[in-house]
């Protein structure tokens, strides 16, 4: 495939693996709907931000990486003070805390957020040229019950990762003992980075109506709350954007 649209290598394959949720979009980082395109959709207003994981790792010199839940537990809150203060700036969106579920209405939210993941997978390794002019990705109506308790329009779901070297990496990679060039990403040496990615889903429809993402290499650390702020406002300067997604991929 050729032009302005997303291309899937076989490099690009195995970071989407390596980096779930890793939009591909060749102009933005963003995805926008096409009924927000056409203008069947209205915008949300408001919104309930679900967690749907931030992790953090550490990775040793001989490359094994391992979830230190502490740094974890930092990271997530960082992400999500970010996100809160970001949509008290926003004057098109207003966020709806999101409260305490029943067992199973929790569980209910558990296995949409799974289902998100692999819907964003799908929509973000397709490459398929008719899919960016159409995103049409959904989840389903399944999340209609939380609409019902918050009386929100949206869901704005939150992923991220986020790898940190050990000082044992560190030394190994100033010896020249890691490759200078990692293959999927480009960057000489791998010694970390941080993912986020934001989407909103219309919890009516299951519509998923925006999403974007931000990767970031080397010293950044969700853990430091300035990191944190600095992805998530660069998130949010691409929403919703939708006459430049038009204007990239829509002719």
């Amino acid at each position: 495939m050729t032009g302005r649209y997303p291309i899937l290598t076989a490099a690009a394959i195995a970071l989407a693996a390596l980096q779930p949720l890793a939009a591909l979009a060749a102009d933005t980082p963003h995805w926008v709907h096409y009924k927000l395109l056409n203008g069947s959709a209205a915008l949300p207003k408001k919104v309930v931000v679900v967690p749907a994981g931030i992790r953090v790792y550490e990775m040793t010199a001989g490359g094994v990486k391992e979830e230190v839940p502490e740094w974890s537990a930092e990271a997530a809150n960082n992400v999500l003070k970010s996100l809160s203060a970001a949509l008290a700036r926003n004057a098109r969106l207003q966020e709806v805390k999101l409260p305490r579920l029943a067992a199973a209405d929790a569980a209910n939210l558990e296995e949409h957020k799974a289902l998100y993941k692999l819907v964003v997978n799908t929509a973000a390794s397709s490459g398929l040229e008719h899919k960016v002019r159409h995103f049409d990705y959904a989840i389903g109506p399944g999340l209609a019950a939380l609409q019902r308790a918050t009386g929100a329009d949206a869901a704005l779901i939150v992923h991220g990762r986020d790898y940190a070297s050990t000082a044992g990496r560190k030394a190994k990679a100033v010896l020249g003992h890691i490759p200078l060039v990692n293959i999927f990403t480009g960057a000489a040496p791998e010694l970390g980075y941080s993912f986020v990615h934001l989407g909103i889903v219309d919890l009516r429809t299951g519509d998923l109506l925006w999403m974007s993402s931000e990767y970031r290499d080397g010293a950044s650390n969700l853990r430091n709350h300035e990191d944190a702020n600095a992805i998530v406002e660069a998130l949010f300067k691409w929403y919703p954007g939708i006459e430049e997604y038009r204007r990239a991929y829509v002719k």
